[in-house]
């Protein structure tokens, strides 16, 4: 552990004055976002199913949520173009993290569960923006392994946060109470990510086209650019079958095998520690061999979970499912990004992230629709065999991604200048 920190700090001494200032503030966003990521949503659906006894058709809806609001990236990405993209990311923050101060206020699990939706809607105004600050704030040859220092930090605030967490509401205190404390740390974290030094945005002197033409133009990347569409079909795919066995997991956890809080919190926490190693292994690979491969070698470690869970007869291989989780989660989380980085013209990042999460969006309000009725069809373990096989064809499609960039990658270089 010492030589991995002091590796980190000759990394960040390296890096220049404003990069590391940035970074700084960026860490501190990432801190407070996890004492908030800890209160609340390591335990939201838990208390969903086990405490409010939401429906099957509610728990779909808080699947969805996180989901639907990204249908219309798109339309956030336009109203940004030519503008400062800072304020969208904190104000945004601060509205959906900041709704959970009205925790105490709810008397009924219909309230729970519009809360627990609306959240997530609001804060995807922010992701094409946020992508866009990424791109501003970090070179690339060092946002992978910023960015994972970052996320090693909040996971491993979570990590303790969850720990905490899970002991005092199984001791008897209120989800309420602790949401609310929630809420004070989402507040706090958009303020501290307010004051992230981004450069000056220059107003714009072309003439802003309609939304409709912007919309057709966003879409059309689909078409421009090969390798993008490639990439978006085979996280399409994958993410459609993971989103199925998702959104089971939850109901297959509290239905089968009765998790407690404390339970919960643990494979939270499992998860984290993964993923604050994860982070490690994944930001410097990212750095050296490319976002692409990362994004392949990630799916393909996601598909171990419905395997899991279909196979779990008790818990211990629902904690190997977190651990697997984990771990690819956290080199999706950058590699994603970086990839369509990658792919994106100058200047376009935003519209080219608008674009992939319009497609998340899309996948992710269908998908948990699909997953209750196939679940009450079949049963839980034949969907998680069926979701697995979504995936894997989404990984197929993740390889001949990589397959199609190292090929027009070869023909570039070739051509004569």
């Amino acid at each position: 552990m010492t030589r991995l920190t002091l590796a980190v700090r000759l990394f960040l001494a390296a890096l220049p004055p404003v990069t590391r200032r940035a970074w700084g503030w960026d860490l501190t966003t990432g801190i407070l976002a996890g004492c908030y990521q800890g209160c609340v949503w390591t335990f939201v659906l838990r208390i969903a199913r086990a405490d409010l006894g939401a429906t099957d058709r509610q728990m779909a809806f808080i699947m969805v949520a996180p989901a639907a609001g990204y249908i219309f990236a798109t339309v956030w990405a336009r109203q940004m173009e030519g503008r400062a993209k800072l304020p969208f990311v904190y104000w945004t923050w601060m509205v959906a993290r900041g709704a959970f101060l009205l925790t105490p206020l709810l008397s009924s699990r219909e309230q729970f569960v519009a809360l627990v939706c609306l959240t997530p809607l609001i804060f995807s105004v922010s992701t094409p923006a946020y992508t866009a600050v990424m791109k501003d704030i970090y070179p690339d040859a060092v946002r992978g392994r910023c960015m994972s220092i970052v996320r090693v930090a909040a996971q491993g605030v979570a990590l303790a946060v969850a720990l905490l967490a899970g002991r005092v509401l199984d001791a008897g205190v209120g989800f309420r109470a602790m949401f609310f404390v929630g809420g004070v740390f989402g507040v706090l974290s958009a303020w501290s990510f307010s004051r992230v030094p981004v450069s000056e945005t220059q107003p714009s002197t072309e003439p802003r086209v309609s939304t409709f033409a912007f919309l057709r133009d966003t879409v059309g990347i689909l078409g421009r650019n090969a390798g993008y569409r490639w990439f978006c079909a085979s996280v399409f795919v994958y993410g459609f079958g993971n989103l199925v066995a998702s959104t089971i997991y939850p109901i297959y956890l509290v239905d089968r095998f009765h998790v407690s809080n404390t339970q919960v919190a643990n494979l939270q926490n499992i998860g984290a520690l993964v993923t604050i190693a994860g982070f490690f292994v994944w930001g410097s690979f990212l750095d050296r061999r490319g976002p692409l491969l990362t994004v392949l070698l990630c799916v393909a470690i996601v598909c171990i979970q419905p395997v899991c869970y279909a196979l779990a007869g008790n818990m211990t291989l629902i904690y190997v499912a977190a651990a697997a989780g984990g771990l690819a989660m956290s080199g999706i989380d950058i590699g994603y990004l970086n990839t369509t980085l990658l792919f994106a013209e100058p200047g376009r990042a935003a519209q080219y992230q608008a674009l992939h999460s319009s497609l998340f969006g899309i996948r992710g309000t269908i998908a948990p629709f699909c997953a209750i009725p196939l679940m009450q069809a079949i049963g839980p373990r034949s969907a998680f065999w069926l979701a697995l096989a979504i995936m894997v064809a989404g990984v197929a499609l993740q390889v001949l991604s990589n397959l199609h960039y190292r090929r027009s990658t070869t023909a570039r270089a070739m051509r004569p200048v």
